[in-house]
């Protein structure tokens, strides 16, 4: 990328990242929310600027069009999570800064830099004087996080590519991922309290708190829990304040790796059960045994199960449960497992994805990778979710690499300078092997 394309990229990429594109209050005209429809609007007029065709599905979704021929997809998304807690944050968390080698803000990973990286490799390759021998369709999608709306939206306006690739998630070439179940457990409350915790049913808990009158100071300290004696609203949404509040903190890290945060939920629940706040056996359910549902295991990796999402009602304590769970067994399976802990609705559900690792498409996207990487590596399979199971042979392919990943979904969230450079390479380079030679 030369200097002058380089400024042009960056200042985009910047512009973008600025906009705090969290799901919000839809409207007529912004399904997603004012701040998700700005995105959407402004990478559109950038790519109008460049000289692309676009459209825009009603602020669902949009798609950034180059050239004639059988339809190929790159799928991107430009709505981020909630920046979470802001305390963990070294810098703004929509305030774009680079310090040391690094661009740190939310959407630097997830999803933003990999949608421009992809709108100025087809601008470079435009540039270079090349015509693609098949349609190249960059679809942005605004709610990849909060349920895919957009795709359902886009299915019944346009007709989807068969084939294409997700940028959205790691190198090299993604050929699985699991199947995803968002569900939500409910459990009966024995005493009056009000709890609540989370940000995002795909984003491990890291910050929850109960009040009540009657709270346990001494049995919630046993538990780890911080008690704060004015009670005052964390500010989460069913917060109350006025009364005796107990806090517990964890670390935040993305639903389909559990593993790599801590749950601030695990402890309250304890304190819960062991206060007779609520029923016995919903601790075992949500962080114990769990029913043996985690036993479920393929190539694809083992189930995952990971309570991310705390609310209370008069009656009832709320658990929104993300799961992931291997591509060769069947949903009806996994939710006969499930109801052997309680009682739950499914909120949103994404059937696995599985592609044949020596199909053209995976080999192709290989030897690219190997091209800039230096390394010849295999095909993987993921427990993410990624827009790539909407196409019928469809891959996720970067960008992340390495362990700047484990920063998606957690405060201060980066990409490194040197991941930026090589993505627009790989990016340009797999669209001219797919769609222009």
């Amino acid at each position: 990328m030369n200097k002058e394309l380089k400024n042009k990229f960056e200042n985009a990429l910047f512009k973008v990242l600025s906009v705090p594109s969290v799901q919000g209050k839809a409207t007529a005209d912004a399904p997603f929310g004012e701040e998700v429809k700005k995105a959407l609007t402004l990478t559109l007029s950038i790519a109008e600027e460049l000289g692309f065709k676009t459209k825009n599905y009603d602020n669902y979704v949009g798609e950034v069009i180059w050239g004639t021929g059988k339809p190929f997809g790159v799928l991107c998304h430009l709505d981020v999570v909630p920046a979470g807690n802001l305390a963990a944050w070294n810098t703004d968390p929509f305030t774009p800064t680079v310090k040391d080698g690094k661009l740190f803000c939310r959407g630097a990973l997830d999803d933003k830099s990999a949608a421009i990286s992809t709108l100025f490799a087809m601008y470079a390759l435009k540039e270079d004087g090349y015509e693609p021998k098949r349609q190249i369709r960059l679809i942005l999608g605004c709610n990849e996080e909060s349920g895919w709306g957009c795709i359902k939206h886009y299915n019944e306006v346009a007709v989807m590519p068969e084939e294409g690739i997700s940028p959205d998630a790691d190198f090299p070439v993604i050929y699985a991922e699991k199947g995803i179940l968002h569900v939500k457990y409910a459990f009966k409350k024995l005493k009056q309290f009000t709890a609540c915790g989370g940000t995002a049913a795909n984003v491990v808990c890291d910050y929850a708190c109960v009040t009540a009158a009657d709270l346990d100071k001494e049995l919630a300290e046993k538990h780890g829990l911080k008690v704060c004696l004015d009670g005052g609203n964390c500010g989460n949404s069913g917060c109350v304040g006025g009364e005796i509040k107990a806090e517990s903190f964890g670390k935040a890290a993305h639903g389909s790796t559990p593993e790599k945060g801590l749950n601030a939920l695990k402890a309250l629940t304890a304190f819960l059960e062991d206060g007779g706040y609520i029923e016995k056996g919903v601790y075992d359910g949500m962080f114990g045994a769990r029913a043996g549902v985690e036993n479920f295991e393929d190539e694809t990796g083992k189930l995952t199960f990971s309570p991310d999402v705390l609310s209370t009602d008069d009656t009832h304590v709320y658990y929104v449960t993300d799961i992931r769970y291997p591509s060769t067994v069947s949903r009806e399976t996994i939710e006969k497992s499930l109801a052997k802990i309680g009682d739950f609705e499914v909120l949103s559900y994404q059937a696995p994805l599985f592609n044949d690792k020596n199909g053209k498409l995976v080999t192709t996207l290989c030897k690219v990778w190997e091209k800039y990487s230096g390394k010849k590596e295999e095909p993987i399979a993921i427990g993410g979710g990624t827009y790539a199971r909407a196409l019928k042979c469809g891959v996720a392919f970067g960008p992340a690499i390495g362990k700047e990943a484990d920063s998606i979904h957690q405060p201060n969230e980066f990409v490194t300078l040197s991941t930026l450079d090589i993505m627009f390479d790989v990016y340009k380079d797999a669209l001219y092997e797919l769609c222009i030679k």
